[in-house]
């Protein structure tokens, strides 16, 4: 293995017995119990292995930020619990050349008993590391986790917001040459969140290496330089990361429902919406979009009365329900012409590229006649997701603060 190589993972497998094993003899004599009740009559799966990982061959070198991303069930966290030696391979090695801390779990190498202080210096002595070496990064550490008046109590008092600061900022500030993260970083809050990602840039800059698993298509775009994508515990894509990132998010879109909705008619309603659907420019059904691309909303329906002052409205609207802005079909031409007549429609609602930060929206569905009393309006009838697509500098840091980010003309007038 060259010398700039710090993990080299060739031809790794491993393979799990389905069911149960029994280590006591409290869970061995009703698991007895229940074979007998399968030896009378019940099937019994065939099949009693199967395999998390399958051929997975990789290198992560120095200084590189390695991102894996999946679904739930690929074998991410099976594949970091390898690299840190906490399960062995069922075929296949993994070759580590330097110090290696795992972030895996939150109260992964902590004692319980011990306090903060305490869990700091046996965290280090874990990595290997000198007396005098921990002493030099004590008062980073916890200034990072935060938790300075809590310090010389036993962490098992801890929520598990401390707990993960206190690890994150453990295994950062002791400066291993490989650093693995799980996705246990989403039991803390935003800020400390953009804290950690911050930190984790700053030791990779340091020629250091970083191993990240997270669901958070954002956080990985930011922070990782290459990408690979598990599917049913095989590598089926590795490159950079905008590349890999892109593909399983469009990979995505047959597992998403809300990317289109079907609405109920009413009876006495002058109009009706049929249904909405969430697409791309070019028309392909689009529940996960770009940053950098528009979002187009198509409403079909019916107008059944003439010459009536007919209005549908657009809400975007945050996960937790904080209204961004409403869009409306008066606003076009300020009349009323685009509802004017009787008979079937179809309008599309084109929301521009960068207006919304990465993440999760709900789209309000507003029905009204104007002059007279809203008639239906139904609060959240899809659901869609915007991801940072590309990578991001110090200028987009600055313009991708807030709940909307327009485009914005500035111009110097002296």
């Amino acid at each position: 293995m060259s010398s700039d190589v710090l993990v080299e993972v060739q031809h790794l497998s491993k393979k799990f017995r389905r069911g149960e094993s029994y280590d006591s003899l409290r869970d061995l004599i009703p698991g007895l119990v229940r074979r007998l009740g399968f030896s009378r009559g019940q099937s019994q799966p065939t099949d009693r292995w199967f395999w998390a990982l399958r051929d997975v061959s990789f290198q992560v070198r120095r200084g590189e930020v390695l991102g894996i991303i999946g679904a739930n069930g690929a074998g991410k966290s099976t594949l970091l619990k390898i690299l840190a030696r906490i399960l062995r391979p069922t075929e296949g090695y993994v070759r580590v050349n330097g110090r290696l801390r795992a972030l895996i779990e939150v109260a992964a190498g902590f004692h319980p008993d011990l306090t903060g202080r305490e869990n700091i210096f046996l965290n280090g002595a874990i990595l290997g590391m000198r007396m005098a070496e921990i002493k030099a990064r004590f008062d980073e550490i916890v200034e990072f986790a935060g938790i300075g008046p809590f310090l010389d109590t036993p962490v098992k008092r801890y929520s598990s917001g401390m707990f993960a600061r206190l690890g994150f900022a453990v295994a950062a500030h002791l400066e291993p040459d490989i650093l693995l993260v799980d996705e246990v970083l989403a039991v803390g809050d935003a800020a400390f969140q953009a804290k950690c990602l911050g930190k984790m840039q700053h030791v990779a800059g340091q020629g250091r290496t970083v191993i990240f698993v997270s669901h958070n298509m954002r956080a990985v775009m930011q922070l990782c330089d290459r990408v690979i994508l598990l599917e049913h515990g095989q590598i089926t894509q590795e490159g950079p990361a905008e590349q890999v990132v892109d593909a399983y998010l469009r990979q995505s879109l047959a597992q998403y429902q809300s990317w289109v909705c079907e609405l109920p008619g009413l009876p006495d309603a002058p109009f009706e919406v049929h249904r909405l659907r969430l697409v791309t420019e070019d028309g392909r059904p689009a529940p996960v979009v770009p940053r950098s691309q528009p979002i187009v909303i198509e409403i079909t329906g019916e107008v059944r009365a003439a010459d009536r002052r007919l209005i549908v409205a657009i809400d975007i609207k945050t996960i937790d329900d904080l209204t961004l802005f409403r869009t409306h079909s008066f606003e076009q031409d300020q009349s009323y012409a685009i509802l004017g007549r009787p008979g079937p429609f179809c309008l599309s609602c084109r929301i521009p590229a960068e207006l919304l930060p990465a993440g999760k929206y709900n789209v309000g569905l507003v029905l009204a006649e104007r002059g007279v009393r809203e008639f239906f309006h139904h609060r959240q009838v899809l659901q869609f997701e915007v991801y940072q697509d590309r990578p991001i500098r110090g200028s987009d840091i600055m313009s991708t603060v807030g709940l909307v980010t327009p485009s914005c003309d500035w111009t110097r007038i002296d």
